[in-house]
């Protein structure tokens, strides 16, 4: 039944593929003359004309309007010497079937447009079907596959205008630190590369398509990625043709349609050292269309790569290349200069007239061959009926499903094997910076109800990180690791980073449950040896992640075979076979959280007209320049929206997805979240002595040491240290170790535990606690704890420069000649960095009402969980060190004439900061109200009284949107609102 299903399959692919081409797809004829369309149309052509026969352009198939440079340029291109050929980047199908069609009409001869299509359609013109890597390819062991490969990609790419694809890589690939061919190929065996080679060409033939080999004469074996510099190849004659060559003349000989020079040497066997192939005669002319007999078009790779740019300049390197035997060229987009260049090679003697004219007929040719003198133009009917349809994707998935190959399997890891209470310790690796996403791999077990833990690291991530999430991880803890290790060009290595290495090695040696999937090289393998189970896909892409999910949980079989081998690990031809046997999971429970949603204010029986013109009345009395506020009930936000001008001068207006510099309100939201969860995880109690993890913490004398000694942890959140509220530590020493010394041997103003006085030091303090115990600094702990599981994007230590635009100014400086904006306004975590215990997060409105529903949910947000509900109990009721303080831990809760407004509820919790921020949660009324100004824009002064007032009022007035919110009675309006409710 499957076989029949194929057969069925392959027989659409190729009537597809001729409906596309229009034609029958012939061979080149072996000899030049005759009256032929390509040799009738090349005796009219100009000299400038053969010459742009043989360049090609490069653009991406967007929208252009008729007035764009691009379009303007292209345009002029087509309608003087013409374009031979259009290198297609990216794309997009509509784009694709409007300008292709009005520069092929426009164009005196048919343009070949042409795209790398190693990975299918899907990876340069969305919509279309991605193809397995080449060694997934071989690793199912089956060639047809191949030819289906081949077939997929070239009815799509002929569909949307491609008539030629710069595939396949028949490079033999018997170097595992090649750190750019690799899985592109489909092996290190000549032979299975030759055969796989044919069946893709074949396959593209019977699509319509036109097929390149390369990279000639082999970029396989070398340590090297030519797009940054000239790659060597062994000289060893034998081994050439023995290894290296046989697939180029299994690919002549299955009737490839050009051949790709590569920028590579070999510099003992040719007869000049150090020349590129792309320049080399003797590779072109002698090896190549003597000795293997190929009579059809030379393509360059692309002539900006270092192979070439380092060593030449772009003139001599083309007229060079031509003369050596390149008929089509990959050149930077100065199509002009170079038809200049040409033509004045010839003029003078340096190219020969005959040289150009071969190259333009074979070029030609090629044109006719795939009938584009008799159809040039796209058919949308067509395009809608092959593109990307269910039956090449659901062929692309088996092809990427057959290559999933395990390597190893000690004490039978896969199927996934956990025992009831485990939870998987999930690991995501990623070999490039910056990227903490979750892979479809994980996502995809979580769906299915894997129960799992999450650690992404990635390459900018440092020692002491990697170092945190070892010491998380128990021993003999079920592991599965997730590495992304690919190659990319100009990365010139293809293992994964030695600091993410030695992790993973340690990881491995604790326990004896770990699988190591590579998504990518199977080479990795040779470094971790230690590993209890390895899976190798040759790929990253989604398509190859759902494979390897459905394999590792046994629901598809696996049958793969290594196409390479693993050096000290795994001969060619390893893989474990395994029947499908499925590992079910049962259904997790599913807390899940109120989600914020932003509502018409009647939905929550809202009336909000008195809010605009309140904060309209603040703005006039200098309260602050502008600002947002937000409000919300039961999850819903009724009122959100910025207010007023960055500044006075009334130039920027507020936005409400704005940056505020929160000032005290990191106290909170970072710092007493950072405690909250090391309490939580049972990593600190609250009645630890600070010295425990600050033992600078003395001084500066007998007295104050002693009495350092019996402060807590406790004793800072609630303020109750007895430490001075600040010093200016900014100006006490001009050096950060000075600094530090000062702020650790500081006097305290009172006996600890006595008395409560509102300390920025004592935050500071706490902040240093979080970095002693975790090893990270606070902005990273919170980061990677609370703020990227709540989806807190907007929020940060540091703006980083792309959200400087965002960011609202606060104070004038004169240090500065302006207003501070992009960096903390607070001097002494200015002056320690930035990031520090008391101020110097950023964050926006939303970012924080977020955080504050995962609060009001008792501490979880949708299905992620930040604290149990114990946690936010504990922490947001006051904490009595001092009887009758309002102070909770961290957190404090209204009394008098609170920021937070007459309104609030008894258990209600909140924080101010200095610069004009607040934030107030209130669980009985389930009410979110949130005020980010620039109170002290233009400077501090302008706070006071005016901003205080306005605080309250703007609190209350969120409030006095219902009519079923009564006033607190414990709470006052300040004199000036006295008379409102009377």
């Amino acid at each position: 039944m499957v076989k029949l299903l194929r057969i069925k399959l392959l027989v659409l692919f190729v009537l597809g593929g001729l409906l596309i081409a229009g034609c029958s797809y012939g061979s080149f004829s072996p000899f030049f003359g005759g009256t032929s369309w390509a040799q009738r149309t090349l005796d009219r052509l100009t000299l400038r004309e053969k010459i742009a026969q043989m360049l090609v352009y490069h653009m991406n198939l967007q929208f252009m309007n008729t007035d764009s440079d691009k379009w303007q340029e292209v345009l002029k291109l087509v309608e003087s010497d013409g374009v031979g050929g259009i290198h297609i980047y990216r794309g997009e199908v509509g784009e694709a079937l409007t300008t292709l069609n009005t520069l092929q009409r426009k164009s005196k001869i048919p343009i070949i447009w042409d795209a790398d299509l190693e990975y299918g359609l899907g990876w340069r013109v969305p919509g279309g079907t991605e193809i397995p890597y080449n060694m997934a390819i071989a690793a199912t062991g089956d060639p047809q596959n191949a030819f289906i490969a081949g077939n997929i990609t070239a009815i799509e790419g002929r569909a949307v205008g491609i008539q030629l694809g710069l595939v396949p890589v028949v490079d033999v690939n018997n170097n595992p630190e090649n750190p750019i061919i690799n899985t592109r190929s489909f092996g290190e065996d000549a032979d299975l590369v030759a055969t796989f080679s044919a069946r893709y060409i074949a396959g593209m033939h019977a699509g319509g398509m036109a097929a390149t080999a390369k990279h000639f004469p082999g970029h396989g074996d070398t340590g090297t990625d030519s797009h940054t510099r000239l790659a060597t190849i062994p000289s060893d004659s034998a081994r050439l043709w023995s290894v290296e060559l046989p697939p180029f003349k299994a690919a002549i000989d299955a009737g490839v349609d050009l051949v790709m020079i590569a920028h590579l040497q070999a510099p003992d066997y040719q007869p000049q050292a150090n020349l590129p192939a792309t320049l080399s005669p003797f590779w072109i002319q002698e090896i190549l269309r003597q000795k293997l007999g190929f009579q059809g078009v030379v393509i360059s790779d692309a002539m900006s790569m270092g192979g070439i740019t380092r060593n030449y300049t772009p003139e001599y390197a083309i007229v060079a290349g031509i003369n050596a035997g390149l008929d089509m060229i990959l050149q930077a987009n100065d199509f002009p200069h170079f038809v200049d260049v040409i033509e004045q090679a010839v003029l003078d003697n340096s190219i020969p007239e005959q040289r150009i004219n071969e190259s333009a007929l074979r070029i030609l040719r090629l044109k006719e061959k795939l009938g584009l003198h008799k159809n040039r133009l796209l058919d949308p009917k067509i395009t809608r009926s092959v593109y990307g349809t269910r039956a090449n994707e659901s062929e692309a998935n088996r092809i990427a499903q057959e290559a999933i190959t395990l390597v190893k399997n000690v004490a039978q890891q896969v199927p996934l094997n956990l025992v009831e209470g485990d939870t998987l310790f999930v690991v995501e690796v990623y070999d490039s910076p910056f990227n903490h996403e979750l892979t479809t791999i994980t996502k995809s077990l979580r769906a299915q109800n894997v129960p799992l833990k999450v650690f992404p690291i990635d390459a900018s991530d440092d020692a002491e990180y990697l170092k945190n999430i070892l010491g998380k991880i128990p021993a003999n803890a079920p592991v599965l690791v997730n590495a992304f290790c690919r190659y990319l060009m100009n990365k010139d290595r293809i293992f994964l980073p030695a600091q993410q290495t030695s992790f993973l090695q340690h990881l491995f040696a604790k326990t004896n449950r770990s699988i190591l999937i590579s998504l990518g090289t199977p080479y990795l393998l040779q470094d971790f040896q230690n590993v209890s189970a390895y899976v190798c896909t040759y790929g990253s892409s989604d398509q190859a992640q759902r494979a390897v999910v459905k394999a590792i949980l046994g629901q598809e079989k696996i049958g793969g075979s290594l196409p390479v081998t693993i050096p000290g690990a795994a001969p060619v031809g390893t893989g474990i076979k395994l029947a499908a046997n499925p590992v079910k999971f049962k259904a997790i429970p599913v807390e899940t959280g109120m989600v914020l949603k932003q509502a018409l204010p009647r939905q929550v029986s809202a009336d909000t007209k008195s809010l605009m013109p309140i904060l309209g009345e603040a703005i006039a009395d200098s309260a602050w320049p502008g600002g947002v506020l937000l409000a919300a009930r039961d999850g819903k936000i009724y009122f959100y929206d910025g207010f007023g001008y960055h500044t006075y001068a009334k130039i920027e207006p507020t936005q409400a997805s704005d940056i505020f510099d929160l000032a005290s309100v990191t106290k909170v939201i970072a710092t007493t979240s950072a405690v909250m969860k090391l309490y939580e995880n049972g990593q600190l109690s609250l009645d630890d002595p600070v010295v425990k993890y600050v033992p600078q913490f003395s001084g500066p004398d007998q007295q104050n040491t002693a009495w350092k000694k019996t402060i807590t942890i406790k004793n800072l959140l609630t303020h109750t240290a007895g430490l001075q509220p600040f010093e200016r530590f900014y100006a006490l020493d001009v050096d950060l170790n000075s600094r530090w010394d000062s702020l650790f041997t500081t006097r305290l103003d009172t006996v600890p535990g006595t008395r409560t006085v509102y300390s920025d030091i004592g935050l500071i303090l706490i902040g240093k606690t979080v970095e002693a115990i975790t090893g990270m600094g606070l902005d990273d702990y919170v980061n990677q704890e609370i703020f990227q599981p709540l989806g807190m994007t907007n929020t940060f230590f540091n703006p980083p420069a792309g959200k400087l635009k965002r960011v609202v100014p606060t104070e004038f400086s004169k240090a500065e000649n302006g207003f501070i904006r992009g960096h903390v306004h607070d001097e002494n975590s200015y002056s320690f960095g930035g990031v520090t215990g008391h101020a110097g997060l950023f964050s926006t409105a939303g970012d924080l009402a977020i955080f504050g529903q995962m609060m009001l949910n008792k501490g979880i947000y949708g299905k992620t969980r930040i604290f149990t509900p114990e946690t936010i109990e504990y922490f947001t009721v006051p904490a009595e060190v001092i009887q009758g303080s309002s102070r909770c831990l961290g957190w404090d809760s209204p009394e008098g004439m609170a920021s937070g407004g007459v309104y609030l509820g008894p258990h209600a919790y909140g924080h101010t900061g200095f610069t004009g921020t607040s934030i107030w949660m209130d669980p009985e009324n389930q009410m979110i109200v949130i005020l980010l100004t620039n109170a002290v824009h233009p400077n501090r002064a302008y706070k006071y009284p005016r901003y205080f007032q306005w605080r309250q009022r703007v609190h209350s007035a969120a409030y006095e949107c219902f009519t079923d919110l009564p006033r607190n009675p414990d709470l006052e309006w300040w004199n000036r609102w006295k008379d409102l409710n009377e």
